[in-house]
């Protein structure tokens, strides 16, 4: 039997609009639990709270959850605060694809405006959904499979994206790990220890049975190249490989340039396969090997790394830097797998690891308040390398960018949220020579973002200086050095892969797990925060 589909969020985000929607394009039968709790108390909700308090009403709703569960394949709005009782979210946890409709604070009050029958919301909305947005964001997160931006996306949108991320996913196992499914292919992101020993059979199941390109650089070459080629060799494959130089500064056509000679001159076939193994740059750059020789063949990215296994491994984003930027030259090819060996970490230098859990404070700051909290908590252990921790919360990480990743591949919609962080970071990294970390500038650049959201009345002071307590715990620098020529960081932005008509798209949180885009943000606004992050 196939799963209900059921939409959680506050009020105002759409759930009621957008369910009956869903619910026509696949055949099924929409219910509002809202709606039959009326039906059944033949008293409208305001009515029930006024008389009986919330306490009745909620064992209402937990009864009317529990009656639609009972019946097969429906799409279900829900109340925004059904999460709140720990019966529901087991519920919902064992029985549903589990869809969180968010939006912004001012969203959902100018949508509640004229409705009369939210009797939480009191004589001050705003005030009443910012309360219940920090109590219950946290519940939502954890139990969402698939996290919507509703505030620039019509109903039909939203709905479309919902349908086309459930269709691709319905029929995945728990036990394949995360699920990627995009228009440009569907995969597996497998991250735990020892998993490097079962490549050769996913070849095998993937029916990728050409020759093995293994691209690396230097250092992972000589410490994981030789085990890498003779485990593939033990299994039958015929493997060749070529080392790129370590750092971000080779990250250019000319390296790609000398991987196309070698690949080409050795006679590579459309139905062989490249491996990434390695960090970002790796990835990046072998993965945009694989997207334009030959016009594409298979790449499976083999991340080493902390960031390339909960970022950039993820999402198809392949590609080179340019003398204007990073990764202004490159190509959208999805991988065929993600598998990542978290044994391997062990061989990264400690502020190598460090840096790469930026990226995934980053997903719990846009995304999933309850990663934030974890990483918080299990800093220490993670960066020691403890388990079951480490791949736990490495796991939670890259489910989040799967799940942003499957509803918007080519970062038309939500996907732009990714970019926390990115936008001063890349143009500090720049700036830098690469000889800061990019883990260490998106830290920087969240720190930005996060102060111009401050600024903007977006943030709250005190979950900016969450954020920079939890980069610190992870020993992540929050302030910019005298090194860095802000003029020229200034400029650099400008360039970003983000300006749309000479406009840069800010993505700025608004509390921990949300964020939102904007496009007005003052340039002299910007240069006050980085001026103050000195």
């Amino acid at each position: 039997m196939q799963q209900h589909i059921v939409l959680v969020g506050l009020s105002g985000s759409g759930k009621t609009t957008v369910a009956p929607l869903i619910a026509q394009s696949l055949g099924r039968r929409c219910v509002d639990t809202d709606t039959d709790i009326v039906v059944k108390a033949q008293r409208p909700i305001a009515d029930i709270f006024a008389r009986e308090g919330e306490a009745a009403f909620r064992a209402l709703e937990t009864q009317a959850l529990a009656a639609a569960l009972e019946q097969q394949s429906l799409v279900i709005a829900t109340g925004g605060g059904i999460v709140e009782s720990s019966a529901n979210r087991e519920l919902l946890r064992a029985n549903a694809f589990v869809v969180w409709l968010h939006a912004r604070t001012p969203s959902l009050v100018e949508r509640l405006q004229a409705m009369t029958d939210r009797p939480l919301l009191g004589d001050n909305p705003e005030d009443a959904l910012q309360k219940m947005a920090a109590r219950r964001t946290p519940l939502y997160a954890d139990l969402a499979d698939l996290i919507i931006t509703t505030d620039d996306q019509s109903p039909q949108q939203i709905a479309d994206e919902v349908v086309r991320t459930y269709s691709m996913r319905q029929q995945r196992s728990a036990s394949a790990g995360v699920q990627v499914s995009t228009p440009g292919g569907s995969y597996a992101v497998l991250a735990g220890p020892g998993l490097l020993d079962s490549l050769p059979q996913h070849l095998h199941q993937l029916g990728l049975r050409g020759r093995a390109w293994l691209i690396s650089d230097t250092t992972v070459m000589a410490l994981h190249g030789d085990r890498v080629q003779q485990l593939l060799r033990d299994h039958g494959h015929t493997v060749e490989a070529y080392s790129i130089p370590t750092g971000e500064q080779y990250k250019t056509l000319d390296t790609v340039r000398g991987a196309y000679d070698w690949l080409l001159r050795a006679g590579v076939e459309r139905g062989d396969v490249v491996l990434a193994l390695g960090g970002g740059v790796v990835g990046d750059l072998a993965g945009f090997v694989a997207a334009t020789v030959l016009r594409g063949i298979a790449v499976i990215q083999l991340p080493t790394t902390v960031l390339a296994t909960v970022d950039s491994a993820l999402g198809g984003k392949t590609g080179v830097d340019h003398a204007v930027g990073k990764n202004l030259i490159g190509a959208f090819h999805q991988p065929r797998l993600v598998l990542a060996d978290t044994n391997l970490l062990a061989t990264l230098p400690s502020p190598e690891r460090a840096a790469g859990w930026a990226e995934a404070i980053k997903h719990g700051v846009i995304g999933d308040a309850a990663l934030f909290a974890d990483l918080r908590q299990s800093a220490a252990d993670v960066l020691a390398l403890e388990e079951p921790i480490t791949g736990e919360l490495l796991q939670r990480a890259a489910a989040y960018k799967a799940r942003v990743v499957s509803g918007d591949e080519r970062e038309q919609g939500t996907r732009i949220l990714l970019n926390y962080g990115h936008t001063i970071g890349h143009a500090v990294e720049t700036e830098s020579a690469y000889t800061l970390r990019h883990g260490e500038c998106v830290a920087i650049g969240m720190m930005a973002a996060g102060g111009i959201a401050q600024r903007l009345g977006l943030f709250s002071s005190a979950a900016l200086a969450e954020q920079q307590a939890v980069l610190e715990l992870f020993g992540l620098p929050t302030r910019l050095s005298e090194s860095i020529d802000i003029e020229q960081v200034m400029t650099r932005i400008g360039s970003d892969k983000k300006v749309r008509a000479k406009r840069v798209r800010w993505v700025l949180p608004t509390e921990i797990g949300a964020a939102t885009i904007r496009d007005d943000v003052p340039l002299d606004l910007v240069m006050d925060v980085l001026s103050d992050l000195r």
